[in-house]
């Protein structure tokens, strides 16, 4: 009797001792769960936050930019005009939708052309490259002549290498041998400036009057 009373009390003793560090473990526990769950919800909230951001940048990119191309331009009626040029209408991108802008005539400006405004498809969507005045030739002389080194040839004429004006810059086109024609002379072209522009003055073959 002694020896179950007394294996009872030690037991009591070591469940009464471990009851304690068993409350704590579960208490350590359930606050961990409490942290895991905390993070949890923050990321899950974060991702919201981002998938956001992401909507209203591609809502906003909608609105900027056209994924596809515009309408047909429209036919306007208009009559000639002196002293002015036509501009046609164009489709414009406006608040996420097309709208059409009516065509107006401007006034001419020497030595210049008009360009017209176009829309171009880059990295998916559709951008607006502007229109405006866009001068006919370049507006400053053209550099000094390169030397060319050339020996003289029976039968053929040099001729000398000059500048063209290209895609906005000037260019240099190197010299060549043509062959003689007789009761002709070779004529140098050259480059002239005009209403504020300079404009090329094709050279070629010239009958000589006998």
């Amino acid at each position: 009797m002694r020896t179950h009373l007394l294996k009872f009390l030690i037991s009591t003793l070591i469940v009464a001792s471990a009851t304690p560090a068993l409350a704590d473990r579960n208490r350590h526990e359930r606050r961990e769960e409490r942290r895991e769950e905390r993070r949890e919800r923050r990321e899950d909230r974060r991702e919201d936050r981002r998938e956001e951001r992401r909507e209203r940048r591609e809502e906003r990119r909608d609105r900027l930019h056209p994924y596809e191309a515009p309408p047909a331009v429209r036919v306007e009626r208009h009559d000639n005009r002196r002293g002015y040029v036509w501009v046609g209408g164009r489709w414009d991108w406006r608040d996420g939708q097309w709208a059409w802008s009516t065509g107006r005539y401007e006034r001419e400006r020497p030595g210049q052309r008009w360009r017209e405004q176009r829309w171009e498809q880059r990295d998916g969507v559709y951008v607006s490259v502007d229109g405006g005045w866009a001068a006919q030739g370049p507006i400053a002389a053209p550099p000094s002549l390169r030397e060319e080194r050339w020996e003289a040839r029976q039968g053929f004429v040099w001729i000398r290498g000059q500048w063209q004006w290209s895609n906005g810059e000037w260019a240099w086109t190197p010299g060549h041998y043509e062959r003689e024609r007789v009761g002709y002379t070779w004529r140098e072209p050259r480059w002239e400036q005009r209403d504020g522009v300079y404009v090329t003055v094709d050279g070629g073959w010239i009958g000589v009057s006998r």
